[in-house]
């Protein structure tokens, strides 16, 4: 990991200054907590810029992510513009010759938002009406999306999301043994063995292939200084896929009251009110895009997603920390520990959950 004081480095920062025009004034700070681009907060002569590095070994065509990005927030433009969108949209700023991106001789790829001032991130939430903010925005993004024609966005990770896939990933993991860690989690192997169950019930469904974000983590939506929803970032993994993949995420990490990274384990819950709350604004920012289908299987997106990233962390873990950042050993296997634990509540809890989901939307508001 690269150290935060010398990153980037003193050459890369002169290419970059030179693209975007900065002045040998501008600094380069460190910018939320992502675990695959590096994000960074560019200040120079009082104006603040977004500048991100993509990480081109996940996105292995850095391209196509590029064409997705500008075809997406150029799309969500025109419905703002159109009064259909009511929220921000992320900003992406050419450099001075006019490219989406800059790329150096050593392949890196980098790129550059605009700030949105006043507004901030957030990783776990206590109250209510976030939770419904939250929900509200990423249902609107995804209705807004819904005009988006299908061939205008290209799939980016390949069966990013696809239990049967994911499932399978980690069996060759666990099989294969390639840095010799599968017994020292049995445990967690035998309790991710049980996400097959979810495989089975996902390949009893046929659902609306949509263009979605695949990403709708609570921290990949700003909020304003008056605590509303404000703009959804990070579009490197919109693609086709189903709303359910989103609605789980918001579930993954919104209802656990600790991070999902947290060994403490006897923490984890799902927290009832925060989940009525931001079911009821996903249905609402959705409005009639959401299926009766869809609406029915919310809780099965809560449960798929947090197994997929169970077993995504576990697999990691297996095969060396190979895909995730990490900040101290077994850092992967305290995730999957931490999301195996919530998959099991999120199980218990099921019947109950769904009956919080409204069977209708808002209409004075949808």
């Amino acid at each position: 990991m690269d150290a935060i004081d010398t990153f980037p480095d003193a050459t890369t920062r002169d290419a970059i200054a030179s693209a975007w025009g900065l002045s040998p004034r501008a600094q380069f700070n460190p910018l939320g907590n992502g675990l695959i681009n590096r994000t960074l907060c560019v200040r120079d002569g009082g104006r603040e810029r977004v500048l991100q590095r993509l990480n081109v070994e996940v996105f292995r065509s850095p391209d196509r992510v590029m064409r997705n990005c500008h075809a997406v927030t150029a799309h969500l433009g025109r419905e703002r513009a159109a009064g259909r969108y009511a929220y921000s949209v992320l900003e992406l700023l050419p450099t001075l010759g006019g490219a989406p991106a800059l790329v150096l001789p050593d392949a890196s790829w980098w790129r550059m938002y605009a700030y949105l001032p006043d507004t901030c991130t957030h990783d776990t939430v206590s109250e209510p009406a976030m939770a419904r903010e939250a929900g509200r925005g990423f249902g609107a993004f995804a209705r807004a999306l819904d005009g988006l024609p299908a061939d205008s966005v290209g799939e980016v990770i390949p069966a990013f999301h696809d239990p049967d896939a994911r499932y399978a990933a980690f069996e060759r993991a666990r099989a294969g043994d390639r840095v010799g860690r599968a017994t020292g989690c049995i445990a967690e192997c035998e309790a991710a063995a049980a996400y097959a169950e979810i495989v089975a019930a996902w390949q009893r469904l046929t659902l609306p292939r949509r263009i979605v974000h695949n990403d709708c983590k609570l921290n990949n939506i700003l909020f304003d200084a008056q605590g509303h929803a404000a703009c959804v970032i990070d579009l490197d993994t919109v693609m086709p896929g189903s709303l359910l993949f989103d609605f789980g995420d918001l579930v993954r990490t919104l209802v656990n009251p600790v991070a999902e990274d947290s060994i403490e384990l006897d923490r984890i819950q799902v927290r009832r009110d925060l989940f009525a709350a931001l079911a009821a604004g996903y249905v609402e920012g959705c409005g009639s895009v959401l299926s009766a289908i869809e609406r029915a299987n919310l809780v099965l997106g809560a449960r798929l997603i947090t197994g997929v990233m169970a077993l995504r962390f576990l697999t990691d873990h297996l095969d060396g920390d190979r895909y995730f950042r990490i900040e101290r050993p077994q850092h992967n296997l305290e995730r999957a520990r931490n999301q195996l634990t919530l998959f099991a509540a999120l199980g218990d809890a099921a019947d109950e959950l769904q009956a919080l989901v409204p069977a209708e939307p808002d209409r004075a508001r949808a």
